[in-house]
This record gives structure tokens, sequence and C-alpha cells, in this order.
């Protein structure tokens, strides 16, 4: 599976009511998701295009290995002294990054693998949000985000509230993204 595509794209906004010019050219929906794609990955540092990683560890010794990128979507190479490891040594979870190896090793590990989210995340959660960005980018022109909270009729002001807005929902799941996927690893030096 893959990002969305522009034409998931104008349906999902013509769904939400924007009739804009720019929908019928697919080259600007395309642009508007790479844009929106970029704006995440630089937000959240999550790896929403795959990225190849190589980690090399001089003296390894251990039956846990904790790599420095996550989530992981394929391993490529995972050698301990030039000994290939298959799957069958080792378990993978692939959402934190974390070889359970099934033997205890000693010698130098040279790993490669794939660093990016998993198709059920990016579905789940990186498309919609996507969507939503530009959404955002279409609706916010008129400056009227949020709901309205109250009207007065003799001074003629509306007020809106936008605490429950698309943008701060916006920025809550990015906030969420961001959350998900990072924790502190500690390592005992010695």
């Amino acid at each position: 599976m893959s990002l969305i595509t522009p034409e998931q794209l104008k349906t999902n906004l013509e769904l939400q009511g924007v009739s804009d010019s720019d929908l019928e050219d697919e080259n600007k929906l395309q642009s508007l998701i790479d844009l929106k794609t970029s704006e995440i990955i630089a937000l959240t540092g999550l790896p929403v295009n795959p990225v190849n990683k190589k980690q090399i560890i001089r003296k390894f010794t251990g039956d846990l290995f904790e790599s420095d990128w996550y989530p992981i979507s394929e391993v490529t190479s995972f050698k301990i002294d030039g000994i290939e490891l298959t799957d069958d040594d080792y378990v993978l979870d692939e959402d934190s990054g974390v070889f359970y190896l099934n033997n205890y090793h000693n010698g130098m590990l040279v790993i490669e693998y794939i660093h990016k989210l998993s198709d059920e995340a990016i579905q789940s959660k990186i498309n919609p949000l996507i969507s939503d960005m530009v959404l955002y980018g279409f609706t916010a022109l008129d400056n009227k985000t949020g709901d309205i909270s109250s009207i007065h009729e003799s001074d003629q002001s509306i007020s809106y509230d936008t605490s429950n807005s698309l943008g701060n929902r916006i920025y809550a799941r990015i906030d969420n993204l961001k959350s998900s996927y990072s924790s502190c690893r500690v390592r005992w030096l010695g």
C-alpha cells in the first residue's frame, strides 16, 4: 500500500464540500500530497517513505539488539561475524526495532534494514492526515475554521471556538504520531 493518490484526495475533498478548479489538475494534487508528506516527515521525524539504514557494532555481545531507527519494515541483511542470520534466528518487534535473538552471540554485528512506517499506519493515520491538511488549506482561507460559540446581535459580532477546529485536531494527531513512535532508551555503559 502507498500514500494517498491524487484521485483519492480529490474524492475526499469533494466529499467535504471543496469544489475548486485546482481539484481537476492531477499534478497540483500530487504536489499537495508531496508537500503535506514532507511537512509530516519534518514535524514528526517519521519515515513515511522507505529509508535504508545500516548499523555496525564492532563488539556486539548478547541476545538482544535494539536498532537506532524504528519502525522497521524489512531486514535486508543481518550478519554476526560474517554469518547471515535468517528470520528463524530472531524475532523482530517492528514497531520498536528490537531484535530478540534465539542464541547468545559475540562478534561484529552488521545489519541493514528499511526504516518505514507500516502500510497499515500509512493507510489509517498518514493518508487521512494528508487529506485533512490539504482540506485545512482550502477551508482556512475563509478564516472561519471553528464552531460558532456566540453571536451578539446588537454589535453584529460572531465568536468562533477554535478549540476543536480542524487545525487543532491536525496538530493533536501530529503530536500523537510523534509520541506513538518515540521512546527513551537507556543503555548501560560498562
